[in-house]
Order: C-alpha cells, then structure tokens, then sequence
C-alpha cells in the first residue's frame, strides 16, 4: 500500500505538471540544434467572431469543418466552413422547446455526416431577482407550486433536483429527433454527472460517449441509436479516442485498443504507454480526438506528438517553445487533422479572454529553430518563470527559448549532479541566460562575480512606485542588485488577540503552544506536523544563526533550537493524540486507521523508503517548496472543529481574503506578523539572477521586466505568493463588475462578498459563511504591512535537509542530542570547507 501511495503521488505531480505548459524542458546541457536545419510548422490565425466560446470542432465526411459554439449572445450556434477554417458561416442551432422551460445544453457535437446530436434537460427560467446567494427565494419571489407570497416562502430553502436528462439528434433540415440514448445501458451510474459525457462519432458513422464515473465506454448504432458495444477497463478511464476502427480507451496506468467493429479488445500500445504515461514520465499527456484514421495526437508540456498506429512509432511534430502549446495562457479545446498534414486548433486565451483559431502548417523552407536562443534554468519546473517565458516568446517568435530543468522524476540527475553540472558551465562562461535561484546559493554566484547587476530594470520601476522600494533594498548590495524576487510571503499567527500578544520569540512560541496544548481538547494547530514539517516551518524564523561567521556548525544554536522544537512538537504530538481520541469518542471513529496524513505528515511529504536517490532529492526539494512556510487560511477558524492558533505566512490575496473572512465574523481574533528579533523578514520566491558572462542580457532584463511587470502577475492570486509589483497587488484586488455581473455588497461590514462557505456543523444542521473580498482600507492596511517589511533570510539547503533528517531521529527517540549534533558535523564539515 506504501508503494502505491508513492506512485500516486508521483503521478499526481506529473498531472499537476502537465496542467501548464513549459516551454522546452530538458537537461542541463549545451546541445543545440544545428543552424542550417529546416523546416517547422507555423501557426497562421484564423478570424472568429468575438466572444465565441466553442465546444466541439470535427471534420465533416464532405472536407467541411464544422464548429459547434456559444455566441455573444449566449446561444448555441454552428459555424460551418469550406476552406478549412479560414471563413465560416454561423447559423443559429434550433434546439428543443417545452413550453414556460429554457433549453440547457450539456454537450453537442457534429456526427460526420452532419447531423447534431446532444444532451439537454429543461429548467425553470432564471430569475436573478428570486434567489440570493445563500439559496434561499426572497420576499416578493414565490416558491414553485405556491400560488401567494407568505410569510412561509419568504426565506424558503431552495431544494436542488436532479434534472431530466435528454437527447435528440438534429438532422441535416432541422428536424429534431428524441433518441432514448440514457435508457440503453442497464448501468445504474451511467445517468450520474450529466448523464452521457464526451459524445464523439467514429469513421463508421456509430456515436461513442462515457459515463460520468470513468467506468465504461458505450457504442450506439448511428442510424438505429441502439447499443452495440459496452467496453471497460480495470483502470480508470480519463477519456477515449476514436482513431479510425479502433477505439483507444486512456487511464492511468494503461492505453488500451479495442476494435470497434467487432467490439473486441485488440491489446495494449506498449510503446504509445512507455512514451507517455508509464512511472519514468514526469509530464502526463492529454489526449486529442482529431478525426483520424491512422493517427492517435497528443500533447504534454513539450509541444505536439503523433502516434503512428501502424508503425507504433512516437514523433513529435510541434514544439511548444515555437508555438502556442507551449503558451501557459493557451488551453486547447479542439483540434482536427485536415489534409496535406495540415492541423486546425481552437485554444481558449485567457490573457485576452477570448477563443483563437489557429491552423498549423507545415513550411520547408524556415529555419527549424530560430538562430537567436536564450536558456533559461530552474532546478524545478517553476509556473511563474513559465508564464513569463510563454509571454515573451509570443512577442519575439525570432527568439527560441529553452527552459532548462536540473531535476525532474525521470532524469536520472541527483541534485548534487545537477548543481555540480550547473555551477562548470556558469564558470566556464557556457551557463544559462537566465537562473531562478530559489534553492541555490546565490551568494557564492554573487562573490565570484557570476551575476549581472539587475538595478538597471529594478530601479526605474521602483522610481515610479510599481515595485516595493523595502524589497528593492533587501537585494541591494553597494548599490547594485544582483538577484530580485518575483513575490513573496510574510509570516504571521492567527488566534485569540490576548493570547497571540504573548508571543515574542521563538521561546515564547513555544510556550504558548505547550499551554494550549495542555488546557484544551481542541487541536493548537489547523494542521498537524510531523517533526521535519514542524521544524521547516520555524526555519525562517528562527533557524538563522546555525552557523558560525567561519561557516562553522554552530553545535550551540543548533541544540537549542533542537530542544525548542522538540518541547513544541512533542506538545503538538500530545495534543493531536487527544484530539483524535475525543474525536473516535465522538464519532466512533476506528483508531487502527491512520489518521495521521496531512500535507505536513511524513506520507505527505513522500514516501521515501519506495523511491531511489535521484527522486528522494526531488522530493527533499519539494518538501522545502511547499513546507518551508505553511499557507495560512484564517476562514477556517470559522468552521464547526476549532483550532487555537495558525502559524505560517499569508501567501496572496485569497490568503489575505481568508484572514479578512476570519477577523470580521470573529472579533475575538487577530493575527501578528511575527519579526526574527528586531528584523521583519519576508520570505522571497522565484528569485532572478541573470549570468554575467550572457550574451543575451538585453533579452534576458526583457523577461526579467516581463516577470515584474503589472500585467504578468494579476492572475496569480492563488497560494502563489505576494507579488512585488504594487500596482498589480492592487489590481488583485479590484472585483470584476459587468452588466451580467455585480457581486453582492454586505453593508454590515462594509464589505463585498465572494460568494459563500457552506459546512454541516456536529448536529447535521447547514452552515453558511459568507466570504469577505478586502475594501480600500483592508488593502492600505496590508500595504502598510508590506512596507514594513525588512529583510529576506537566505536558504542553505544542504545544511537545512541534513538539520531536519537528524531532528526527526532525534524527535522520535531515535538518537540522543550529542548524537544528532555530532552526525551534523560530520556529515557538513567537508561541504562546509569548500
């Protein structure tokens, strides 16, 4: 079972990883494509009406392209076109009526020959007047069924109802035509989520779909609409492709090929599966219905690949970091297979909010990689650094950008390789352009003169008041800034305003958790740590005199520290123990299950002992990634299992909406940013640092100015961090306000709302929390905050990943003080000699 927990994990980053593009990921290396090669597709776009949001594109049996699709208005409509997407034809999509209902349209599609099938139910029209945002129907409104406004419908609960799902085939005329489509399987989940999902026609004309739960594919005749085939899989299924007479059924762990024709399973694509989704692959693919007879397409981070069901041979035809597959604000939609090996694609921008039809073509005669390049390095895959390379490789397309990553779960690289391979090509002048520095020692880069002074683009910024001078002048050194973050954190405690007012130091810290812990059954904390969680947490704070000014162990700090942390955890420990023993009282929960996985106990941070070298250094480097600094969502003090404090760091402005939810509903709580002795510390992300020996700075400082720039932050507002740029911190948070749209404002507080947190409290009654978006001073106020800020610590990994590997023996009785002190220093006294 460990072993599994492992795999999904690993998996579950691959899909997390896959979410985003990156530009080109690779090894750390100087292999380059030769000059004089040729050939490459190239995008031309096509026009679409403004916007259009579209929800299925195929290829028509006549060459035809046909695209079903919402318009301005909101109405389902059809775009049809004879020159491959080039112009269209829009014509508006009659769909069933009943009498007093609207229409709702799940999903539609074009079968081949050019009918339409869908799935529908009808609904009671909408009346944004008649229900407000906590679901109940307001005075003046009645309830369904009701012939009079009473005193008993003015606050009645408004009850959810399963709709009556339907199905109809509209035919080449406009005829429509009710098919039983739900009513062929004797599959009792298959009406679940929606009824039918992924409705898609084969080459033979018979109409495929999925049921909601992943369990089962379902073949239906296209003329008669009654079934033929039901196929299966012992994995889940996360979606199919119809690839001529051959079904393709996608899960986790399998690519499975059945035979539509005889319904038979035909076997595995062993090949397509070691290429795309087996242990070893770090970026997990979507797969693409494309309308063709031969060929299975898909796409991961790295651009556009083909699979040659004949051949079973994998090649890649596009590459993200010259197209936009491989743009972070591009999501795809549609794709198809035209003739002459040409492709047409429907990507949703979200930059600019509307859908882009884009038609690749293949041109033999433009370079295959354009000469100027710039490489850019992380030791992890890192989103921001992607967004900001996405961006500015879509306003240079004569510049190819190589995104260059030291460790990935299938590289076979360990970190010290990784670094050790990094720090020869950056001293021998062959080094990347471009270095995000989070993790690595940035001020031994700095003393040997490998980094470009950054003031000329910081400073002018700060001169016009887009970036937080205080932040600028932690990073500046005899008036030259050699690294700069993108955003950051700063850390706070959340809890009883008397009781957070004790806290001073570390010591005092540790005290007041031993007297919670001791006084209540409530849990001190919102999450429970494990002993390397815990003290990641504290190390910001106060892990930063562990060394010597001669780069020495300093055994004294050190075992203080050790005792500190462990009185703190052992209180944590004790405390949890008796929550979860109240709780099983409570509940009559079993205690043999494990109720100690959270994503600060050790199976969250990974399983270790299934993994070898190189993924336990990608997951030492996850952990400090994640688990340095905890988020902090105050809102949840507001919840029915109360805590006593929350410690960690606001990280962006859901964060801060969170803390704003908290204060106003309970005016018992506070928080406290908490200071390192005198100093206020922020805790800096995506650090920039750009090598001195580049060839490429003017174009390096242009993505650096990308990354700090306004409009590269605004939307990320999610656990991110706080971004330094000021103008855009306030942009966050501006609420979006149309003529379709206007958040509701709640006078009490003064505050507008973001919609509702609904809970079930111990006796099964329905809670409602409304959440607070922060005002004009609530935003002052955190500026101010900001503002105050002083210093940013410095991260030594090496020394932290060993200090936490001998305090977690040393918390769980494992080895004695001396012992973890002296196993220390011997394990760092050669690193730290170097």
């Amino acid at each position: 079972m460990e072993g599994e927990m492992g795999k999904v994990l690993k998996r579950m980053l691959a899909t997390m990883l896959s979410l985003t593009f990156v530009v080109s990921a690779i090894g750390c290396s100087n292999s380059t494509t030769a000059k004089n090669e040729k050939g490459r597709y190239v995008e031309e776009r096509y026009e679409l009406p403004s916007n259009t949001y579209i929800q299925s594109m195929v290829k028509l049996d006549d060459g035809k392209i046909a695209i079903i699709a919402y318009n301005e208005e909101g109405k389902l409509t059809s775009f049809i076109s004879e020159d491959g997407g080039k112009t269209l034809t829009e014509s508006t999509i009659e769909l069933p009526k009943e009498e007093g209902k609207e229409t709702a349209v799940m999903s539609s599609t074009y079968l081949s020959d050019g009918r339409i099938i869908l799935s529908y139910y009808f609904m009671e029209p909408f009346n944004e007047d008649s229900v407000t945002l906590d679901g109940t129907i307001t005075e003046g409104e009645v309830a369904e069924g009701d012939s009079e406004t009473t005193d008993d419908n003015i606050k009645e609960e408004w009850v959810y109802e399963e709709p009556e799902y339907k199905y109809a085939i509209i035919e080449n005329g406009g005829t429509i035509t009710d098919i039983d489509l739900g009513n062929n399987t004797e599959n009792e989940h298959e009406m679940m989520y929606g009824g039918p999902q992924q409705l898609a026609s084969a080459a033979n004309g018979d109409i495929f779909y999925s049921n909601g739960m992943g369990e089962v594919i379902t073949q239906i005749d296209g003329e008669t609409f009654e079934e033929k085939n039901i196929f299966s899989s012992d994995d889940y299924i996360n979606s199919f492709l119809l690839v001529g007479d051959s079904l393709i059924i996608c899960g986790f762990d399998s690519i499975i090929e059945f035979d539509i024709n005889t319904g038979k399973e035909i076997g595995n694509l062993e090949e397509l599966e070691k290429e795309t989704i087996k242990s070893q692959t770090s970026y997990y693919p979507s797969f693409i219905n494309s309308g063709s007879k031969d060929k299975l397409y898909y796409y991961n981070v790295n651009g556009l690949f083909a699979y040659d069901m004949e051949s079973k041979k994998v090649s890649q035809l596009i590459d993200g970091a010259l197209s936009s597959f491989g743009m972070t604000d591009m999501y795809l939609m549609a794709f198809i297979e035209k003739e002459n090996d040409e492709f047409l694609a429907a990507f949703n921008d979200w930059t600019n909010n509307e859908v882009t039809l884009i038609n690749y073509k293949y041109d033999a005669e433009i370079a295959s990689v354009p000469d100027q390049q710039i490489r850019v390095y992380s030791l992890l895959e890192n989103d921001a650094i992607r967004q900001a390379i996405s961006a500015y490789a879509k306003a240079h397309p004569d510049i190819y950008i190589k995104y260059e990553i030291g460790l990935s779960w299938d590289n076979g690289v360990t970190e010290s390789d990784a670094l050790k391979t990094l720090n020869t090509e950056i001293m021998a002048g062959n080094g990347p352009d471009i270095i995000l520095l989070d993790g690595l020692e940035a001020e031994s880069y700095i003393e040997k003169g490998l980094l470009e002074d950054l003031s000329d683009v910081i400073s002018p910024m700060v001169d016009n008041d887009e970036i937080f001078k205080n932040i600028a002048d932690a990073y500046t050194v005899d008036e030259k800034i050699y690294q700069f973050p993108t955003s950051f954190r700063f850390p706070m405690l959340v809890g009883n305003k008397d009781t957070i007012n004790s806290v001073t130091d570390f010591k005092s810290l540790v005290e007041l958790t031993k007297k919670l812990a001791s006084e209540s059954d409530n849990r001190v904390f919102s999450d429970y740590y494990s002993p390397k969680g815990l003290l990641y947490a504290l190390y910001y704070l106060y892990g930063n005199n562990w060394l010597n000014s001669d780069k020495t162990i300093n055994v004294d700090e050190i075992s203080n520290f050790f005792t500190l942390t462990k009185e703190m955890y052992d209180a944590i420990d004790a405390n949890y123990q008796k929550y979860i023993e109240s709780m099983n009282d409570k509940y009559q929960m079993d205690t043999n299950k494990d109720s100690n996985f959270s994503v600060d106990s050790e199976e969250g941070i990974a399983d270790k002992n299934e993994v070898d070298e190189n993924y336990e250094d990608v997951s030492n480097v996850y952990e400090l990634q994640y688990y340095l600094s905890p988020s902090i969502y105050a809102d949840s003090f507001l919840m029915d299992e109360p805590v006593s404090l929350m410690y960690g760091s606001l990280d962006g402005t859901y964060g801060y909406s969170s803390l704003i939810t908290a204060l106003l509903n309970d005016t018992k709580l506070d928080y406290k940013v908490l200071s390192r002795g005198d100093e206020k510390i922020f805790i800096p992300s995506n650090v920039i640092g750009i090598n001195a020996k580049s060839e490429n700075k003017d174009a390096a400082k242009e993505i650096l100015k990308e990354m700090l720039s306004e409009k590269s932050k605004d939307n990320m507002m999610y656990s991110q961090g706080l971004t330094v740029n000021k103008k855009s911190l306030k942009n966050q948070f501006e609420l979006e306000k149309s003529e379709y749209y206007e958040p509701e404002f709640d006078e009490t507080t003064n505050h507008y709302t973001q919609g509702s947190m609904i809970f079930i409290d111990e006796n099964g009654k329905e809670k409602e929390i409304k959440q607070l978006w922060p005002n004009e001073e609530d935003v002052n106020k955190l500026i101010g905050e900001i503002e105050s800020l002083q210093v940013a610590p410095v991260m030594n990994r090496v020394l932290l990943v060993e200090v936490a590997k001998q305090f977690n023996e040393f918390a769980t009785g494992n080895i004695t003080l001396d012992d973890a002190m002296n196993t220390i220093v011997d394990n760092l006294d050669l690193y730290l000699s170097e």
